[in-house]
């Protein structure tokens, strides 16, 4: 998900906000419009929220990359 400066700082959310009763239209976001949010605890990111979609995605290329990354390395190892 590419996003612009603006998109992005719409996108981080102070924790407090979900004390305010917000949570509830946040995670309809995310779960309805493949929304992102960075969550910030005293102006720190903490948590990243995604949905299930996009999180079980994420996991899918991480998997792969880590095959191939093991493929590279015996392929590295077999030419020593």
């Amino acid at each position: 998900m590419n996003l612009s400066l603006v998109e992005f700082t719409e996108r981080l959310i102070p924790i407090s906000e979900f004390s305010q009763g917000k949570a509830g239209k946040i995670f309809s976001d995310v779960a309805e419009n493949n929304s992102e949010y960075l969550v910030m605890k005293n102006n720190q990111p903490t948590a990243v929220i995604v949905s299930v979609k996009e999180y079980k995605m994420i996991q899918e290329k991480i998997k792969r990359l880590e095959a191939l990354s093991e493929k590279i390395e015996n392929m590295r190892m077999l030419k020593l």
